[in-house]
């Protein structure tokens, strides 16, 4: 970690501000993310985790602060610029958000096609080499309705990681899977950050996959990062409502 501090960071997050409506979501969130780490966002449900990934890969606009990528400010760029963008950057979307429609290996080419690329043996190739990466190549031809949750999770990290970007984030990506499917993509996870040497940001609340997974732990409460720090560093906070939230106590005493 301390190679990774000492470079500039890969993405920036500067007194990052967003309301919706009467409801304050983040109030001024600064982090920055370093090229190739792991970095897990935690926190109760509500306090703009997935908000603050939309913001990265500029799905929303910010009501004040910005957010960089390599030293350019998102914020300020105009749609197609951000089009451009978004290409180095894959996203796994909470429920995987797959196309009933297409088969497994139409949905993987989807980003492809969209970035313009039409060539089918390029697609082919490439639809066939992140599908092995996890391990999914055999099921090509499915459909989505005729995957479990963990298979239709994999077929969006595939997608996710088509374009091969340099980040992909991961929206709760083990959200509603057993523990053996949970530390199956937490494997998939540390799979695809070692293969392509991605930067990797990844919502979770499965605490036993940030002790897995994560280089550093950043907890969101109340609109603003309250801990930043390595998972050893979490483990051993004396603050009692982080260790209620490790340990899944409410912290009520009955």
């Amino acid at each position: 970690m301390t190679e990774l501090a000492s470079s500039p960071p890969f993405i920036r997050v500067a007194g990052l501000r967003k309301s919706f409506g009467a409801q304050k979501i983040l109030q001024g969130v600064d982090l920055d993310i370093c090229h190739g780490e792991t970095l897990v966002l935690i926190g109760p449900s509500g306090e703009g985790k997935s908000v603050l990934l939309k913001h990265i890969i500029g799905l929303l606009h910010p009501d004040a602060g910005r957010v960089e990528l390599d030293g350019v400010n998102l914020c300020a760029m105009s749609e197609r610029e951000l089009l451009v963008a978004r290409r180095r950057m894959g996203y796994l979307f909470q429920n995987a958000a797959l196309f009933a429609s297409l088969t497994v290996a139409e949905n993987v080419a989807f980003p492809l096609r969209e970035a313009g690329v039409h060539d089918r043996g390029v697609i082919a190739e490439r639809v066939h080499e992140a599908l092995e990466l996890v391990e999914l190549a055999a099921h090509k031809d499915k459909m989505p309705i005729n995957l479990s949750g963990g298979m239709r999770k994999r077929v969006g990290i595939a997608r996710a990681i088509i374009t091969r970007p340099e980040c992909i984030l991961y929206d709760e990506p083990t959200a509603g899977l057993d523990p053996i499917v949970t530390d199956v993509i937490d494997h998939m996870i540390q799979r695809m950050q070692k293969h392509f040497r991605v930067t990797s940001v990844v919502i979770t609340h499965d605490m036993n996959s940030v002790f897995r997974i994560a280089d550093r732990v950043v907890m969101l409460k109340n609109g603003v990062v309250s801990f930043n720090g390595t998972p050893a560093q979490l483990r051993a906070s004396p603050e009692p409502e982080i260790q209620n939230f490790i340990a899944g106590r409410s912290g009520v005493i009955a």
